[in-house]
């Protein structure tokens, strides 16, 4: 649910409701108590429709775990963002595309915060980007339980 913040700044507008499935096939074998596999597609007021795979499907051998991205889909090109890669990949009317790119997310949020409070201002994301993803997330976790669309509006 990673995302979810990211698709309400870059569409400029909040979720207008949300349909979820889960299971716990993956990874059955380790006897979780949680879901481990699920779907969740969100639909904004504009008509964008986003999904997000939120499950866990790379296996315990990987060297990273989660595997977080972010892919664009649009009329005129694709962009896929791995936020725990070194660049940016995509696809545009030319072919393939690949911009590099170094900075430490981790630490760029960290240095956010503490700039933030020396200065006496507001970090950036906010509670308020943090509120707005529970509430997709518990709306997700309501339509997988209940079925069906939730408005969260």
């Amino acid at each position: 649910m990673h995302c979810a913040d990211l698709l309400d700044e870059l569409l400029g507008e909040r979720a207008q409701s949300v349909r979820a499935v889960s299971n716990s096939i993956l990874h059955a074998e380790r006897e979780l108590e949680v879901e481990t596999g699920g779907i969740v597609s969100i639909r904004y007021p504009s008509g964008v429709i986003a999904t997000i795979d939120c499950s866990w499907s790379w296996p315990m051998s990987s060297a990273t775990w989660g595997g977080l991205t972010l892919q664009v889909v649009a009329e005129r090109g694709t962009v896929t963002v791995s936020p725990f890669a070194k660049g940016v990949a995509g696809h545009d009317a030319h072919g393939e595309t690949w911009s590099p790119v170094g900075a430490d997310l981790d630490a760029l949020l960290l240095d956010e915060f503490v700039h933030a409070v020396r200065e006496g201002r507001q970090p950036q994301p906010d509670a308020g980007v943090g509120i707005r993803t529970v509430e997709i997330a518990t709306a997700a976790q309501a339509s997988a339980s209940r079925g069906g669309e939730v408005i969260t509006l």
